[in-house]
C-alpha cells in the first residue's frame, strides 16, 4: 500500500512524462540549473520513483563521496515517507537500498571509457545490473560530442536510460534546450527530456522544456527549498 501511494508522487509523471520516455533504452534526460537550486535532491527523487518502480539504479556522482549520496537518499526517502508509518517506511527503504548502487568518481580521474568499463565489471561479475544510470555533477561541453554519442549506443544496447545533471551558468542562454541541443551536434539530440529549475519567490520551479516538435500543456510544478517535495503547481 505505501509502495503503491508514493509510486502516485512520481516527479516525472506529474511533469507529464509516459513510461516509454522514462524507461525507453538508450533515452537521456538533463536536469539543469544554476548552481546550489536543487539539481542532485531532484535526480534523487527521480532515482527513489525509479526503486519503487522495482528498477535498478546506478548512481554515479562525479567527486562527491558515497557516504553524502546515500545522506540525499536517505533524507529525501523520510521527507517522502514523513506522514506514513514508520515500521513499514523503514522496511521498504531496506528494501530498495538493494536495488540501489552508488559509484564515485574524482572529477580529474573521470572519462567515458572509465565508467564504461566500471559498468561491465559490474554487469559480467553479476554484481548489479542497471535500468536507470543517474550521472551527477559532469561539467558537459560540445568537446564530449562523440563519446555522448557512444554512451547513448552502450545504453541503447544495454537497456538503460541515463539522467544527468546539467549546471548552467549567468552568461549561458536561458533557455538549456538550445545548449544541450549542441552536445549532439547539428543532426544528432541525444536529450528527450530537459527538466529546468528556477528559484521562484520562496519555492523553486520546477518546469518541463518541450522539445522540437513538442507541446507541453502542463503547468509548472513548485516544491519546497527546505525539502525539496512538490507543493502544488502554478496558477
Amino acid at each position: 500500500m505505501l509502495k503503491k501511494q508514493l509510486i502516485l508522487r512520481d516527479p516525472l509523471s506529474f511533469l507529464g512524462y509516459e513510461t516509454d520516455e522514462t524507461e525507453k533504452k538508450g533515452n537521456f534526460g538533463a536536469v539543469t540549473s544554476r548552481a546550489g537550486v536543487g539539481k542532485t535532491a531532484f535526480l534523487v527523487q527521480i532515482a527513489i520513483s525509479r526503486l519503487l518502480k522495482d528498477k535498478n539504479v546506478l548512481h554515479i556522482s562525479i567527486q562527491d563521496p558515497v557516504d553524502k549520496i546515500s545522506l540525499w537518499y536517505k533524507e529525501m526517502f523520510l521527507n517522502l515517507t514523513q506522514k506514513h508509518d514508520a515500521k513499514q517506511s523503514k522496511q521498504l527503504w531496506e528494501s530498495l537500498l538493494t536495488k540501489r548502487f552508488i559509484m564515485t568518481f574524482e572529477t580529474e580521474s573521470f572519462d567515458f571509457s572509465k565508467l564504461i568499463t566500471r559498468v561491465d565489471e559490474l554487469r559480467n561479475q553479476g554484481i548489479f545490473v542497471p535500468q536507470l544510470i543517474i550521472l551527477d555533477g559532469l561539467s558537459l561541453d560540445v568537446t564530449m560530442q562523440s563519446e555522448l554519442n557512444r554512451l547513448k549506443e552502450y545504453a541503447v544496447q544495454n537497456n538503460f536510460t541515463i539522467w544527468f545533471s546539467v549546471r548552467t551558468h549567468r552568461h549561458q542562454s536561458d533557455d538549456p534546450v538550445t545548449m544541450l541541443q549542441q552536445l549532439g551536434g547539428q543532426s544528432n539530440f541525444l536529450f528527450n527530456m530537459i527538466i529546468q529549475l528556477l528559484p521562484h519567490k520562496d519555492k523553486i520551479q520546477v518546469k518541463r522544456l518541450p522539445l522540437t516538435g513538442e507541446h507541453n500543456e502542463r503547468p509548472p510544478l513548485l516544491i519546497d527549498p527546505s525539502t525539496m517535495m512538490i507543493k502544488e503547481t502554478t496558477k
